[in-house]
């Protein structure tokens, strides 16, 4: 497996040179476009010392796998983003033949590692990483909890649902809702709050699918990004075995985009 530590900044440039016109998930590290001028040199030293980067024939020549790599995360128009405890991050970026993962180090690094096919990374990879640590418990109850997606990082951060009274109005439930107790000790006892969002383009457009999947030791929940009437929900039940899989394959048929990447050039530029 092909692998490389990059800084945002040599990711983000790299990508600009490329062409790319958004780098989903990877912000831009330069306050100004000026800033962004001054740093190109910098960063072709820094790419030529690890041997990925030369001039020769008065020409840029990268080194063929890391330019490919490059290329994906510049064309790509299908991202799979999956966090772990709002702490680990990776990116997965699809291109045709390999999916580019892009795993945060710090605020400032990425480790870039070059998988295999889409189709073997999905099932080999990202949906492992989804069903880490979760054990097989059964639901009890298959009734659905609306929640404010902001309201739902906090309930993580604190370990607790800090707007009881709100929860229970917007899902019009009464004061002893078993689903609403339920859910309260899920978050009070969590082992693993992971989340998956799925990026898609369509007509030149960014779309956003997602799922968190909480584990306790009790129940497992899995909590859907919807929309409705103009706001942005989380749809929360419990979910057990094959249930619990399928709520996160289900993400990326909805999506139903088939990653596409141009077969142009890239060794020399």
């Amino acid at each position: 497996m092909k692998t490389w530590t990059l800084s945002k900044k040599e990711i983000y440039l790299i990508v600009k040179f490329l062409g790319g016109k958004v780098l989903i998930g990877i912000s831009s590290p330069f306050d100004n476009p000026n800033e962004m001028k001054h740093a190109w040199e910098e960063t072709f030293k820094k790419l030529y010392a690890k041997n990925l980067v030369n001039y020769t024939d008065e020409e840029l020549k990268f080194e063929e796998s890391f330019i490919q790599a490059m290329w994906v995360l510049a064309k790509t128009n299908l991202i799979v983003e999956i966090t772990t405890d709002l702490k680990g991050q990776s990116l997965f970026y699809f291109g045709d033949e390999h999916i580019i993962e892009c795993k945060k180090l710090d605020n400032c690094k990425f480790q870039v590692y070059v998988h295999s096919s889409p189709d073997v990374t999905w099932r080999q990879v990202i949906v492992p990483r989804m069903l880490m640590g979760l054990e097989h418990l059964p639901d009890r109850l298959n009734q659905e909890l609306l929640l404010d997606p902001i309201d739902y990082n906090q309930y993580i951060i604190k370990r607790r649902i800090h707007n009881v009274d709100e929860v229970i109005q917007n899902n019009q439930l009464n004061k002893n809702s078993m689903l609403l107790s339920q859910f309260k000790r899920a978050i009070q006892r969590y082992h693993y709050s992971n989340r998956l969002i799925i990026y898609y383009k369509q007509d030149d457009v960014w779309n956003i699918e997602g799922v968190h999947v909480l584990s306790s030791p009790s129940y497992n929940w899995t909590l859907k990004m919807s929309n409705q009437d103009g706001c942005e929900w989380l749809e929360a039940k419990q979910s057990s075995g094959t249930n619990l899989l399928q709520e996160i394959l289900s993400v990326m048929e909805r999506v139903k985009v088939p990653p596409k990447v141009s077969k142009e050039k890239t060794h020399g530029i």
